[in-house]
């Protein structure tokens, strides 16, 4: 007799941060707005620029 199905017997010890890193970076828009950013500033997490994207996307960088 099969076992019914468990969503935990796939995910195992992920945790929210780590389906969300996932999800964006699976994501085409936020590929597209990192490529943007980062070329254009080279990727100075400190600037606007930067921040807002971030922001955007719900991430927030401790300083």
């Amino acid at each position: 007799m099969a076992r019914p199905f468990d969503s935990n017997d796939r995910v195992g010890g992920y945790d929210f941060s780590d389906f969300a890193q996932e999800f964006l970076r699976r994501n085409s828009s936020y590929r597209q707005q990192y490529a943007r950013i980062a070329s254009a500033s080279g990727f100075d997490a400190q600037s606007p620029a930067c921040r807002r994207m971030a922001r955007s996307w719900g991430l927030e960088f401790p300083d």
